[in-house]
């Protein structure tokens, strides 16, 4: 608090902020109660074993991208280039299954971790919102990801060979999909373990501190002695490994790696994030909201796929979704930012 205005310092999540991303979690956990119970009266086949498996191989790659978004969104930021780096790392997955597993595994976290490694350096050492950094990215990546395709068929440009790379059919990648353990794909305890570790780092380590303590104040974070940049470094790689494993996960359920894989993922993971409590104005979010908030983005396409609705409709239901819920918290907080850009909801 500023002592002599009684005003919140900016940027520091007020008791209201914490209150309002609390209402907002308990919110979603009975919208999604409200919304299985409807999928199960609007479609018979929704609760069967074959929807639930189908619903269960979806989630790992959203789930995935959707914790390092948060990690972003806690210190007030944004990452808009995890949707284009899960097609890089679904390419070298693919393309390095055939020299055996660990190539598979390691080389997408390992690319995927230096480009946003790239975003982190220019995030920290430069004044430009990380919004704009990471939204210049997503085009690069993107290009990158067609262009590498292109040339792995051995075609001179994108635009005459942008065709999905394989991956070796008998590599054991193609387990992390076909393996399944109490009926659940083994892509799905990879997304559980990526949340349990995320979440002890968050509670129980310095680094989750640094990054609450970013996204509340990063002024007084670094009065306080957070080597801040540092902090949004190493931050912008993890979200760029995670993609990488994303992009793993991808690979392995289509057994392929379309250039064009992650398309619109950005907003997804975000949506999911937002609709879990997180604030945009950064300093609060949890791995809990951001489950629920998983959940609830992952069903609502699942059931219109049941009902037959377009895809268009999906996507401007995913998008209501997320304006609903970030126009409820700009009315009630009177400042926020959106990946570093600070935006007055009123006077």
């Amino acid at each position: 608090m500023n002592i002599l205005s009684g005003k919140a310092a900016p940027g520091r999540p007020t008791m209201s902020a914490r209150a309002l991303s609390v209402l907002t979690q308990e919110i979603s956990t009975v919208l999604l109660i409200l919304l299985v119970i409807a999928c199960m009266v609007l479609s018979p086949d929704f609760m069967t074993r074959g929807n639930m498996q189908n619903l269960a191989d979806q989630l790992p790659a959203y789930g995935i991208l959707a914790v390092g978004q948060m990690l972003a969104i806690i210190t007030g930021g944004i990452d808009l280039s995890v949707g284009s780096m899960l097609a890089i790392g679904a390419f070298f997955c693919a393309s390095q299954s055939y020299h055996g597993l660990l190539a598979a595994i390691v080389a997408p976290i390992v690319v995927c971790g230096l480009i946003g490694m790239v975003d982190g350096l220019a995030i920290a050492f430069t004044r430009v919102p990380p919004f704009i950094i990471t939204l210049a990215m997503l085009s690069i990546a993107r290009g990158i990801s067609l262009q590498a395709a292109a040339i792995y068929h051995g075609a001179a440009s994108s635009g005459s060979g942008a065709e999905a790379v394989s991956v070796d059919s008998t590599s054991l990648v193609t387990q992390i999909d076909q393996k399944s353990i109490l009926g659940l794909p083994l892509g799905l305890y990879i997304m559980v373990v990526v949340f349990l570790a995320v979440a002890y780092v968050l509670r129980y380590t310095s680094f989750g501190r640094h990054l609450y303590a970013l996204g509340g104040n990063e002024a007084a974070a670094l009065l306080l002695g957070v080597r801040v940049r540092r902090v949004k470094v190493i931050l912008y790689t993890l979200t760029g490994m995670l993609s990488g494993l994303a992009g793993v996960v991808f690979a392995a359920r289509l057994a392929s790696a379309p250039p064009t894989a992650g398309q619109g993922y950005e907003l997804i993971s975000i949506t999911a994030v937002v609709v879990g409590g997180a604030l945009l104005t950064g300093g609060v979010g949890t791995m809990r909201g951001t489950a629920i908030g998983l959940l609830v983005v992952g069903i609502l396409p699942n059931i219109f796929d049941l009902l037959r609705i377009g895809q268009d409709w999906q996507q401007v239901a995913r998008g209501s979704v997320l304006l609903g819920v970030v126009l409820v918290q700009l009315l009630v907080l009177p400042m926020t930012r959106i990946g570093g850009i600070r935006v007055r909801a009123h006077e």
